[in-house]
């Protein structure tokens, strides 16, 4: 994890369960630390990790959640024989969406993930995603503000919101706007920090994702095809990917104002489903 170690382990109920083991925790974020775990404690939803219990001895700090069978989207979407099916992929980019929209929107208090990243959502058996390392997240009021300060900069290289950088204010459109980089990754199959793209004459060129979908959608025609995922061997569906890209592009807008939230991304995508969804 990003924070900590995560080892597997069984319970006594023979659960197999996550032990997150976290790592350098400062005497300050101690009251916080309890706060947010228990308004974790209180979030329930299907597409977000289960949170079992946490262990709490002197400068230890255990958290255990529920043990998810494929791992990371990371390790499933940049691997040479990935297994996500365009129909995994809709649904995470779906599913993904409806859980930040619930932390945004339906908690008593808004909870910030500040992290969203393909290593953050881990697959069940089904492929089914669950957005983890948000039991740590920020939490702010209705209308934005930090009901705590942020201590120091929060997130990944890739996957931040300029705010972040130029010290603007945090809210929700941060994880707007990482969520926006991992439906581009879902679709195209490249990492945002570097991906390889190789040419007509088979020179591989390192170009960063997001200036190259960019480009793409501006000088061609036949763009869709040209980003998608070649793993997804001509398996996918087009008009769904389009609209899925033009989200994301949205979602990454330089300006937080022109950002959609995650509820206006959420009916987005779902209209961008080709079959009936209950």
């Amino acid at each position: 994890g990003g924070s900590g170690v995560v080892y597997k382990g069984v319970l006594e109920d023979k659960r197999v369960v996550a032990v997150k083991k976290l790592e350098g925790l400062s005497h300050g974020s101690e009251a916080q630390f309890w706060s947010e775990v228990s308004t974790i404690g209180r979030i329930n939803h299907m597409n977000l990790v289960t949170m079992f219990g946490l262990c709490a001895e002197k400068q230890k700090r255990l958290l255990v959640y529920e043990y998810l069978e494929n791992g990371s989207l990371e390790k499933n979407l940049f691997s040479n024989d990935t297994m996500l099916t365009w129909e995994n992929r809709f649904n995470i980019a779906l599913s993904t969406a409806k859980a930040l929209a619930y932390l945004h929107e339906e908690c008593l208090e808004c909870v910030l993930h500040c992290d969203v990243k393909p290593q953050n959502i881990l697959l069940d058996k089904n492929f089914q995603p669950k957005v983890a390392d948000f039991g740590l997240s920020q939490l702010s009021d209705r209308h934005g503000n930090n009901i705590s300060k942020f201590s120091k900069v929060r997130g990944t290289r890739g996957y931040m919101a300029p705010e972040w950088i130029l010290n603007l204010p945090i809210t929700s459109k941060v994880d707007v706007y990482s969520y926006g980089i991992l439906v581009l990754e879902l679709m195209t199959g490249r990492n945002s920090t570097g991906s390889q793209q190789v040419g007509e004459n088979g020179e591989v060129g390192n170009k960063k994702l997001v200036p190259w979908i960019r480009e793409m959608v501006r000088m061609n025609q036949n763009w869709v095809q040209e980003i998608v995922d070649p793993q997804l061997y001509g398996m996918y569906n087009s008009s769904s990917v389009e609209i899925l890209i033009k989200v994301a592009l949205q979602c990454i807008e330089k300006e937080m104002d022109g950002r959609p939230t995650l509820s206006q991304v959420v009916d987005s995508v779902t209209e961008a489903c080709p079959v009936d969804r209950e």
